[in-house]
């Protein structure tokens, strides 16, 4: 069986082949832009972060303090007159967010100095905010530049039923071997998500995945896919 190293150079082909080139995240004027950006994410809605960071600038809440400074009742209110309907725990986890990067950085634009974010402990102290978790913390860390691999399900389901961890690998684990693949570059990364994220939601689902015709097909091990228990 193959491991994730020899058969990576086939899979990005094969992504590429699929999908073509992902059309990554546009670069954003703050660094807590590209926070709040990245936790409102969906890929199966790709317009609503931004629909929702409009509404927040042309409410004059696109800064941290003036966020972390509202309840999240009065957000809703904010946003309602601008158009957009958000449900109360998207305003519940942007405010808890705005309060955590006030705390950690103040009023800080980090966007144009990675080196000085800071980023070291941060990944805990998200990863403890109710409504945040592992993965979204990572790919808030990964949209301020920092080179960690954002593990949702449907990737780790590829990982385990092409034999590359098995279904007791931890999520740090997983995670991390991925961002080694990609060599620690963040744009890989990013792109290596995007490509797999779509692949677990329309190929490898938890049931009856359709391995014969997801593009990753290639490189699963030769006695077909191993089941995992996610």
């Amino acid at each position: 069986m193959a491991s994730l190293a020899e058969s990576y150079p086939a899979l990005l082909a094969a992504l590429a082949d699929h999908y073509g080139q992902p059309q990554l995240a546009p670069e954003r004027r703050s660094a807590f832009e590209a926070v709040l950006a990245a936790a409102l994410a969906r890929p199966a809605d790709p317009a609503r972060a931004e629909a929702a960071l409009e509404a927040l600038d042309h409410s004059g809440l696109l800064e941290p303090r003036k966020l972390a400074s509202i309840e999240p009742s009065e957000l809703l209110d904010s946003l309602r007159d601008t158009g957009l309907s958000l449900s109360a725990r998207s305003a519940t986890l942007l405010v808890r967010l705005a309060r955590w990067y006030s705390k950690a950085f103040g009023n800080e634009d980090l966007a144009h100095d990675p080196a000085a974010r800071k980023l070291t402990g941060r990944r805990e102290e998200l990863a403890a905010i109710n409504g945040v978790g592992l993965a979204t913390a990572d790919a808030i860390l990964l949209a301020m530049g920092q080179p960690v691999y954002p593990l949702d399900r449907g990737t780790y389901r590829i990982l385990v039923r092409h034999g590359w961890i098995d279904s007791a690998t931890e999520y740090d684990q997983a995670s991390e071997l991925l961002s080694r693949q990609a060599d620690g570059n963040r744009e890989e990364i990013a792109r290596l998500s995007t490509w797999l994220v779509q692949v677990g939601r329309q190929f490898c689902v938890p049931r009856s995945p359709k391995c014969q015709r997801c593009p990753l097909r290639c490189v699963l091990p030769d006695q077909g896919p191993l089941e995992p228990e996610v």
